[in-house]
């Protein structure tokens, strides 16, 4: 198998849990890079929530009348493969695991609940999805071998979107069109309030990603840009857009008017 590091972990549950969380987080790289206007932009293999979900999600879900075998979590260049005997529980699927909830294990899952390692029953999945989506990864997969549950997690694309700013002066100049002073001003205005919002994240202890700040980006742009304007040009899928904007909503973006025919506004 041309294992490189194998480590496991014993103990308690709660043990097990901890000590594997932190080491799948020192093996996880971060690429820091140049992005737009100048600020450096850090970006995980792996967001942090979906490894302590996952981890906690296999220890929650697993079938400890199953002897023989443990979790096993497999690290790749690629992907991580989170390994559990059983089959998903109860009547989950994989067509409803975002918004079906089922304790195979109750007592462990609350007990890790009261240490804040479950945050909300129920809705730890979709966010894994949500998390995944928003860093423009593809979401979790399911293979059952046997008795094991195989859940498959695809690493963060290291490509970087090209800035949302370099793209519009692309597009136009391609047309054989001349950016205005007018139309200069406008991109200076809309840097200054994306760093006001920058800010405003920072004071709520919240982190504006590149893609998030690229779609607001658009919006001060274009308050009636639909969502699949928006993934052509950030770059990434609708479902991925919908996300991001489902995070910022309420906080960064609200949407004034129905779907269809309203538009979006910044909220400062």
């Amino acid at each position: 198998m041309n294992v490189i590091k194998d480590v496991t972990f014993e103990g308690t549950i709660l043990n097990q849990v901890k000590k594997t969380i932190e080491f799948i987080e020192t093996q996880v790289r971060e690429h820091t890079f140049l992005g737009q206007h100048a600020q450096f932009v850090t970006r995980r293999d792996y967001p942090e929530f979906v490894i302590q979900e996952m981890t906690v999600n296999a220890c929650c879900h697993r079938a400890y009348n199953i002897k023989g075998t443990e979790i096993q979590i497999k690290m790749f260049d690629d992907r991580l493969v989170f390994e559990s005997p059983g089959k998903l529980p109860g009547q989950v699927k994989p067509n409803n695991i975002r918004h079906t909830h089922f304790s195979r294990n109750p007592k462990i899952a609350a007990f890790l609940k009261a240490y804040h390692f479950v945050k909300e029953f129920g809705e730890g999945f979709d966010r894994i999805c949500r998390e995944q989506e928003a860093n423009g990864a593809n979401v979790p997969s399911f293979r059952t071998d046997e008795f094991i549950l195989k859940i498959t997690v695809p690493k963060v694309n290291e490509k970087v979107n090209v800035s949302v700013t370099e793209k519009v002066i692309e597009t136009e100049q391609k047309r054989g069109e001349r950016l205005t002073e007018n139309r200069h001003g406008l991109i200076d205005k809309h840097q200054k309030l994306i760093e006001k919002l920058i800010e405003k994240a920072a004071r709520q202890g919240d982190k504006l990603t590149e893609n998030r700040i690229s779609i607001l980006r658009l919006v001060m742009d274009d308050p009636y840009i639909s969502k699949a304007d928006l993934s052509k040009l950030v770059g990434i899928s609708v479902a991925a857009i919908s996300a991001n904007i489902e995070v910022l909503r309420g906080k960064y973006l609200r949407r004034v008017g129905p779907d269809k025919g309203g538009f979006w506004e910044i909220i400062v």
